[in-house]
């Protein structure tokens, strides 16, 4: 039988191996990003240009220089071939290597490219000026957050440390929850590769390992909630004592009311306060929207990317080099996060709620476009407060009652409430990038107020529904 028969001869095994299709979608988009650029290159280049990275050696017509993106392409499919051939025996582990290979490839053939093409003195904007050195810190965190999160969960399976039966959850899948160690390690060595180690990042980093020993602590064994939160507490302490501060936040309602920002270095540690508060509300808030595979992870994702456009736009490079890497790294999770998970962000998203909340100090973002992004799960996060004090209930005892489960009492889908909740989010970070002053303020008013609405309605109606038996995965 030919390799073309046995290939087409029945539905294709990719098609159900969602981290392969992420990591071949991936490097496709990478060639594909290397085309364009020759394409737009093209006009403006000289006639010959270098194969190597100096204009001095081994120059060639330019009419060869597509044969770059070629190799990567042909590459590709000769290893997507592999790979769907490996599934089709049931070597799933086997067939994640040509993949891995394919992406690698396709980042060293497309930055060679690139780095051809940035010899010549081409048109570019400071825009353009800006993306590029994010590029490979990118790369390097999906990769590296990848491999680590793969390998956390294999450990953790051979070691059976497993999600346990636990509140209103007594039906959870047997799935790892070490989310927050990919994080760690693969955000903590990203950093340090490409950031020098000043008395901030040593901070930032300091607070997020304490968080990260805390809370795989409580996946392994699970700890008090005053344990955790002087955890969380320490871990803000940490970024203070890095330098790290929120001094000041514009005041939405300039220019009709002044002042035009509202200065916290006045007083005494009121700074420090509003720092601590800061980072310990939006640690718990994020946890709090970890309910369903994929949901939290996504919604980081795209938060970080909020904040990196919002530092390229206040020309703050750090922070945008840090936003860019938090985004790789939960891109290299979020394969195995998504439904159905292999692997739980578990306490992992307490670590993403410290990242998000230390990142948009740095970017400068603070609390408008936190607020804005961020405004679903914190309004949620604040109604489901409100109704267990209401009836009685501890605050701090999970329940079904977040709106992501009550939509699903509702008979949505699980893929489609976590698509839609990331749309929705997406939409709220294009707003928060581009509004500025009342009008942000305006657009938070406005989402707070539909998603009080929402939550209202959807508690009355499902609220007192009983679970479906698919049991998401688990959340406070």
């Amino acid at each position: 039988m030919s390799l073309r028969t046995t290939l087409f001869s029945q539905k294709l095994a990719l098609s159900s191996a969602p981290l392969l299709l992420f990591l071949w979608g991936l490097a496709t988009l990478i060639v594909t990003a290397g085309v364009f650029a020759i394409i737009f290159s093209y006009p403006v280049l000289p006639s010959h240009v270098p194969l190597l990275f100096t204009a001095e050696q081994g120059l060639t017509t330019k009419v060869f220089l597509p044969a770059v993106p070629a190799l990567a392409v042909i590459f590709l499919l000769g290893n997507a071939v592999v790979s769907e051939l490996l599934l089709r025996k049931r070597e799933n582990a086997a067939a994640i290597f040509p993949a891995f290979l394919s992406l690698l490839v396709s980042i060293i053939l497309t930055d060679s490219l690139f780095r051809i093409l940035r010899i010549f003195p081409l048109p570019s904007s400071a825009f353009e000026e800006a993306i590029y050195p994010l590029l490979l810190p990118f790369s390097t965190a999906i990769l590296l957050g990848l491999g680590t999160t793969f390998a956390v969960s294999a450990a953790a399976r051979r070691l059976k440390i497993f999600d346990r039966p636990h509140g209103p959850y007594p039906d959870v899948r047997p799935i790892p929850r070490l989310g927050a160690l990919p994080l760690f390690v693969t955000f903590a060595a990203t950093a340090l590769l490409f950031l020098p180690l000043d008395a901030a990042l040593k901070g930032f980093l300091l607070g997020m390992g304490i968080l990260a020993l805390i809370q795989t602590i409580d996946d392994v064994r699970p700890l008090p909630f005053w344990i955790q939160g002087l955890g969380h507490l320490a871990a803000a302490g940490a970024v203070v004592w890095g330098g790290i501060r929120i001094t000041f936040i514009g005041n939405p309602l300039w220019p009709f009311i002044p002042p035009q920002y509202l200065a916290f270095d006045a007083i005494p540690y009121l700074s420090e306060l509003v720092t601590v508060v800061w980072i310990f509300a939006l640690i718990n808030v994020v946890d709090w929207l970890d309910g369903l595979d994929g949901l939290a992870a996504g919604v980081g994702t795209i938060a970080a990317g909020t904040i990196v456009a919002s530092s390229l736009l206040l020309d703050t490079p750090a922070s945008a080099l840090l936003g860019i890497i938090l985004a790789g790294t939960l891109l290299g999770f979020l394969p195995l996060n998504f439904y159905p998970a292999q692997i739980y962000l578990g306490g992992g998203a307490f670590l993403l709620g410290y990242l998000l909340a230390v990142l948009s100090i740095f970017s400068g973002a603070k609390t408008g476009t936190a607020l804005l992004v961020l405004a679903v799960p914190i309004i949620d996060a604040l109604y489901v407060i409100y109704s267990r004090v209401r009836t009685g209930k501890s605050p701090f005892v999970g329940d079904q009652t977040h709106l992501h489960h009550r939509l699903l009492k509702a008979g949505i889908s699980h893929q489609k409430i976590v698509l839609e909740e990331w749309a929705l989010v997406a939409t709220l970070a294009i707003a928060a990038v581009l509004l500025r002053g009342f009008a942000k303020l305006a657009a938070v008013g406005l989402v707070f107020l539909a998603a009080l609405l929402a939550n209202r309605l959807l508690l009355r109606k499902f609220g007192a529904k009983s679970p479906k038996p698919a049991a998401p995965s688990p959340g406070v």
